[in-house]
């Protein structure tokens, strides 16, 4: 269970830093005399863009696994 654990909370702080570094998040920050708010900004159009290159990149990687796949068990 700990190792579980451990995978959810690595994973959604991996998550958090992709997103930071492809822009999909901005995070602002607002301070008054006694207070500190954190405003986080999700830019929805750039996730889609970036989902809809990863998955085109993906389904060309694996058109390119399976014609090679044939090529090796001679099924040209």
């Amino acid at each position: 269970m700990k190792n579980l654990c451990t995978l959810l909370v690595l994973s959604v702080i991996g998550v958090a830093v992709l997103g930071y570094w492809r822009d999909w998040f901005h995070v602002t920050t607002d301070s008054g005399d006694d207070e500190l708010t954190f405003h986080v900004t999700v830019d929805k159009e750039k996730l889609k863009e970036d989902k809809e290159k990863a998955q085109q990149t993906l389904e060309e990687g694996g058109a390119l696994l399976q014609e090679e796949a044939k090529h090796i068990a001679g099924k040209d």
